[in-house]
């Protein structure tokens, strides 16, 4: 007898035939060890083979466990409820309106790689906490409302134990800061301000005064 060969059962290339869209998702979403549950859910692969991937992706056993019926039972300080609206942001950003109609679970996949770019090394969110949060938006038990303060949007889910107001500020006042019914962001070095009331910046290249 041979060999073995030992890229896998995914790889391996005597089983390429095997290999369709759903099982190249399925590995797309266990690399970013989403749960099997969830996995099986979105791809129909049986769940001994996931966790047969899972074994051979992360050289150990699928964690076990259910997810929450409501996903706003695990947001239980404002630094996720800001993480939790950013991803929320990004996957609306890739969803679209139909976000309000189905789970897209590509959309979930790309909101979620940018949201780990943009928040690493302190993100607070891993991919079971976003599919649950795109899972939330869809049948309506979170959403995104608009902060008249600061003029942010941010996140709030049924079940959170947090208050349905805006992390940004509670996170400004806790620090000290005072706010107001309509807060003016910082100047920025040189520039105007980032309040609407001060006009857009100029644009680049214009440097010289109108005569």
């Amino acid at each position: 007898m041979g060999a073995t060969v030992h890229s896998g059962p995914f790889f391996c290339a005597r089983r390429a035939q095997a290999v369709t869209p759903n099982l190249v998702l399925a590995v797309a979403l266990l690399r970013r060890q989403a749960r099997v549950s969830i996995t099986h859910h979105e791809t129909g692969v049986p769940r001994p083979k996931l966790r047969a991937l899972h074994w051979e992706l992360h050289g150990r056993g699928a964690s076990c466990g259910q997810l929450p019926a409501i996903g706003g039972a695990t947001i239980q300080t404002r630094a996720q409820q800001v993480h939790a609206g950013l991803f929320a942001t990004l996957y609306g950003r890739y969803a679209g309106p139909g976000l309000h109609r189905q789970l897209a679970i590509r959309a979930v996949i790309a909101a979620y790689d940018l949201y780990r770019l943009m928040a690493l090394p302190h993100a607070l969110l891993d991919f079971n906490a976003a599919w649950v949060i795109a899972r939330d938006l869809r049948v309506g038990t979170s959403e995104l409302r608009h902060c008249a303060a600061c003029e942010l949007r941010y996140f709030v889910a049924s079940a959170s134990r947090l208050a349905p107001t805006c992390p940004f500020c509670a996170l400004y006042a806790r620090r000290g800061g005072r706010t107001a019914k309509r807060m003016v962001l910082p100047r920025t070095l040189d520039g105007p301000s980032a309040d609407p009331d001060d006009g857009p910046p100029a644009p680049a290249g214009s440097d010289t005064e109108p005569s």
